[in-house]
């Protein structure tokens, strides 16, 4: 035997001899420091019994389990004898937790994000660990100059207060964004396309200054898109660093990106391979650009959906449109050819909703075209996409198909939203040219605990109008697609300046409404108001003076609509059409029909660049011999026609000028919308527009008291749209092209009003 193999047996003996030694059968365990634990909980922990041989090892593992609990801040034990002696220190109990110096941020916000809660075991480790977490939490909403201390107040039967002193700090904007490698566009024009925004004195009530991760992330994307639609192909971001200055009060940000080179469009191809079809595709009525175009991302995902559409109305539920691209890098053309095939049957496996944390996930799932276990059609989830966008109760809608993993024959839908405010209590001041200065207040919830339920009650006063109003709806009523309403109203308005009198209007209306399909709609109602012609000047037309007096009106209208729009929040494409009739007379006093037509279209023209058109015409007839009241005609201006005053075209009485207004009319309106070259974040438009009407003469017309002309009525005119903190604010200068000389006309219209 080696000198060296009789040294490691004997040292190998050593090592052993005192584990071997000091191995002892258990015979009773002490445990000695508790007092809100069980020593059966103790001992759960263990894993040890008596009989059991323990050996030091054993001891260590015991202790560090007992440690591993999160129970006791202290933890010894040792055996002699067979008699195991174990001490333990309790950990204290949570009794309060306190956040002091947040004022950003509230308390209900910051304890979702702690663990420790009362009542809860308080270890060190877990304190620092929410302390580190309210620190992301403040990262995240842009305060990176944040720190949290905590502390903890030691109070009797061995529990603590904890408390979070905050120290907020200012948000931590983004100083600079740099863009190296831009050629094609200056770094301005990307940065409009970002949404990271430098800090700037008119972003102080956004928060798109502040440095997000994630934002950075998104920013990439929009540029990525960005130069894909305007043909640069292989862009690419080739490094993103956010850089935090040394004062830690902002972030420079600096892109590096490569923009390629610019591809046009080769002439385009479809290739249709679906069963029984034998037609030719004219690629013209689908694919709107053209060879020579710059290539550009978004046509050609225009031309997938209008193929996906042609096919899938034509009883094609599975087809799949492909876009293959042939890029020729020595022309730089790319040649796109859509193939058409019919896909494998898939259906929709689960619809997963996140994000939602107010608003109930039924109230998302009915607005779907599409349910689980129904057969996926992409049409049906890019309208179920639209229709919960429509909502507005969402700052974000995202949509995503995921396949479900080992089964190609189903699919994941995943819905991403983020909640905005639905409800506020409303305190605001305006100012009108017609109205004059304007004070309302209000409460209104669209979305009443998640559910979908809309309530308001709103008072607005006027120099001109008083109205008080209470509305109730529910779009889903006993959980049909039947939207069900009521509203109670009181009106007083003055129109002592046009015709020389006032009226109050006091009533209720009661509504339902359904869809027949996606896009045509119906709404029916029925009101009960009673009408008062009051306070007629004493030197008022006498038609006026006729019709003083209190009247009830009982009326039943409907209005079936057709709403093709791509919003309904801010349309940019489309168009929306109703017809509208009232007939009142089931019992009151005052019998009349009415009949209302409107239709507007949008065409996009360029970005953020839109043009409307829209007309209008309106049909009253008195019934049973009665001549319609004033206070139900119809007095265009204003608003309704820009460039005349409120009641300004018309019949007038000769004598005394009062507005009679008018038995039906007809008009139209052109406008285009505009950016003006400032950042996009201020809200500011520019306009121009054309309007232009047709009024009728009232059924009791007489040319010996009164004047009335029937010639067409055109205005011209600018205007800019700002979306203010103020609120809306609508400046339009207007100029009358054609007038009767009786007619009342406006150069300069502006309204704006505040709710804070």
């Amino acid at each position: 035997m080696t000198t060296v193999f009789k040294r490691s047996v004997w040292i190998l003996g050593v090592s052993l001899l005192p584990l071997m030694a000091q191995a002892e059968i258990l015979k009773a365990v002490e445990i000695k420091g508790t007092a809100r634990i069980e020593d059966a909980t103790v001992m759960s922990y263990l894993h040890l019994e008596k009989g059991d041989n323990v050996t030091p090892a054993d001891i260590d593992k015991a202790v560090k389990t007992l440690f591993a609990t999160g129970l006791f801040s202290d933890v010894r034990m040792n055996m002699k004898n067979g008699m195991a002696r174990i001490d333990v220190v309790e950990n204290p109990i949570v009794h309060n937790v306190y956040f002091e110096g947040n004022k950003k941020l509230e308390d209900n916000v910051l304890e979702t994000e702690v663990l420790l809660k009362p009542r809860m075991v308080y270890t060190k480790h877990k304190l620092q660990s929410d302390a580190d977490r309210l620190l992301e939490v403040y990262k995240r909403s842009g305060r990176y100059g944040a720190s949290v201390v905590p502390k903890i107040i030691e109070k009797d039967q061995n529990r603590v207060d904890i408390v979070f002193e905050i120290d907020e700090g200012d948000k931590t904007t983004v100083r600079k964004i740099n863009i190296l490698g831009a050629k094609a566009f200056s770094p301005d024009e990307l940065k409009d396309v970002m949404i990271t925004k430098e800090k700037a004195w008119y972003r102080f009530l956004s928060s798109m200054d502040t440095y997000d991760a994630d934002r950075l992330n998104y920013d990439k994307e929009l540029l990525r898109r960005f130069y894909l639609e305007n043909g640069y192909v292989d862009f690419k971001v080739t490094g993103a660093v956010a850089e935090l200055t040394p004062d830690r009060g902002s972030f420079i940000l600096t892109l590096e990106i490569e923009e390629g080179n610019r591809y046009k469009f080769a002439e385009s191809d479809v290739r249709v391979s679906l069963p029984e079809y034998q037609e030719t595709v004219k690629t013209a009525d689908f694919i709107q650009f053209k060879s020579g175009d710059f290539f550009n991302s978004e046509s050609v995902e225009q031309a997938v959906a209008a193929l996906t559409n042609k096919f899938s109305d034509e009883g094609y539920a599975f087809v799949e449109v492909t876009p293959q691209f042939e890029k020729n890098e020595a022309d730089r053309t790319v040649r796109v050819v859509f193939q058409i095939h019919e896909g494998e049957k898939v259906f929709v496996n689960r619809i997963n909703i996140t994000g939602n944390s107010r608003t109930l996930d039924k109230v998302i799932r009915r607005e779907f075209r599409l349910q689980e276990s129904d057969v996926f059609n992409v049409s049906k989830l890019r309208r179920s996409k639209q229709r919960v966008e429509n909502l507005d109760y969402f700052s974000k809608v995202d949509f995503k198909t995921v396949p479900v993993p080992g089964d190609s024959s189903k699919t994941d839908i995943n819905v991403d939203v983020a909640e905005k405010s639905t409800g506020a209590f409303n305190v605001g001041i305006g100012w009108s040219s017609y109205d004059g200065m304007m004070f309302e207040t209000g409460i209104a919830e669209r979305n009443v605990l998640g559910t979908g339920k809309a309530v308001g009650i709103n008072a607005m006063l006027s120099q001109k109008e008083t109205q008080y109003t209470i509305g109730l709806t529910d779009p889903y009523f006993m959980d049909k697609p039947l939207m069900a309403g009521w509203d109670i109203f009181h009106t007083t308005r003055d129109n002592e300046d046009s015709s020389s009198y006032s009226y109050t209007t006091t009533g209720t209306t009661i509504r339902f409404g359904w869809d027949y399909t996606d896009f045509w709609g119906q709404t029916v109602r029925y009101t009960l108001r009673q009408d008062d012609i009051n306070d007629i000047d004493d030197d008022a037309s006498i038609y006026i003076k006729d019709q003083a007096g209190k009247t009830i009106v009982s009326l039943i209208g409907q209005e079936l609509f057709y709403d093709r729009r791509d919003s309904r929040i801010n349309p940019s494409q489309g168009y929306y059409a109703s017809f509208g009739t009232d007939f009142a007379g089931v019992g009151g006093d005052t019998k009349f029909v009415r009949v209302n037509l409107m239709a507007i279209k949008y065409f996009p023209v360029a970005d953020d660049v839109v043009f409307s058109l829209r007309g209008d015409a309106g049909r009253i007839w008195g019934v049973g011999g009665q001549d319609v009241r004033v206070n139900n005609r119809y007095f265009l201006g204003d608003a309704s026609l820009r460039g005349f005053e409120y009641g300004g075209v018309g019949a007038r009485d000769r004598a005394t000028g009062d507005a009679l207004g008018a038995n039906w009319y007809t008009s139209g309106s052109a406008e285009l919308t505009f950016p003006l070259g400032l950042p996009k974040e201020l809200g500011i438009k520019g306009k121009v527009f054309s309007d232009a009407a047709y009024v009728g003469k009232p059924d009791d017309y007489d040319p010996q008291t009164m004047e009335y002309s029937n010639d067409v009525r055109v205005a011209v005119g600018t205007g800019i749209l700002w979306a203010s903190p103020m609120g809306l604010i609508n400046l339009d200068f207007s100029y009358a092209l054609k007038k009767a000389d009786y007619d009342k006309t406006k150069v300069f219209r502006l309204n704006f009003g505040n709710s804070f």
